[in-house]
């Protein structure tokens, strides 16, 4: 059996600089928890920075992560999700990134 991490990347404001409210990640992480068992998600916030038609834009983020079984059921989850996701946090994009992990 092969297993994936998937890492969310949460926006902790809105582009008017507005602060995500703390209901809208617990509705994140419930759904992941439900779906899968369990989910992570770190403390603290990490930092970046992108640019969108020439715009910058520095932001912070809350990093959730899952481990989870690899099958085409599990990526087309996160595919949904991200639509979700994208529309909750009223986002152009939202970071998702996967890779392929060892549980030992």
């Amino acid at each position: 059996m092969s297993f994936r991490r998937y890492e969310i990347l949460l926006p902790t404001k809105y582009n008017d600089s507005s602060p995500v409210e703390r209901r809208k990640y617990l509705q994140t992480y419930r759904e992941i928890a439900v779906q899968f068992g369990g989910v992570g998600f770190h403390g603290g916030v990490t930092h970046g920075r992108w640019i969108h038609e020439g715009k910058t834009y520095e932001e912070s983020h809350r990093k959730v992560n899952v481990d989870v079984e690899d099958t085409p059921e599990t990526e087309a989850f996160f595919v949904d999700l991200k639509q979700v996701l994208k529309a909750r946090f009223c986002q152009l994009d939202i970071g998702i990134v996967s890779f392929a992990i060892r549980i030992t």
